[in-house]
């Protein structure tokens, strides 16, 4: 069970990776966000939107077999999944202006971050958004 919600967070992160890297190439190429301050712009904006899009998957898929929430409660776990996001978007938007200042192109920079966080990520969504439920059995 672990290796299979393992294998799905990892499929929704890959997903959430590129919906990540597509936005920012968008914002530097197309509305050609450039300097420094344009491109931290644009990489927390992708940051952002790709979380919103990884919590929806996340939610219907990854941890398909928890009870679903509605209203204030799923207000109260989407908030939880963005606090436990707070590390992950802190180290990527610390390494992002790091990496960037010595000049890693953006697209390399963000894959860095990205790969940094996945593992802190699982584990907080695990054990605190989703409360442990890669051990609960699956209903079918």
């Amino acid at each position: 069970m672990v290796k299979d919600k393992l294998i799905k967070f990892l499929i929704v992160g890959v997903s959430a990776a590129v919906v990540n890297l597509l936005l920012m190439a968008i914002f530097v190429e197309v509305f050609s966000f450039r300097t420094y301050l344009l491109k931290n712009v644009a990489n927390i904006s992708s940051i952002l939107i790709s979380i919103v899009f990884n919590f929806v998957l996340s939610r219907k898929w990854t941890w398909n077999n928890i009870p679903k929430k509605k209203g204030r409660e799923l207000a109260i776990q989407f908030l939880s999944f963005n606090l436990a996001n707070l590390i992950s978007i802190a180290v990527r938007v610390l390494f992002f202006a790091v990496l960037d200042k010595f000049g890693v192109f953006y697209i390399l920079n963000v894959c860095i971050g990205i790969a940094i966080t996945a593992t802190i990520s699982f584990m907080l969504y695990d054990k605190v958004v989703f409360k442990g439920a890669i051990t609960q059995k699956q209903s079918f």
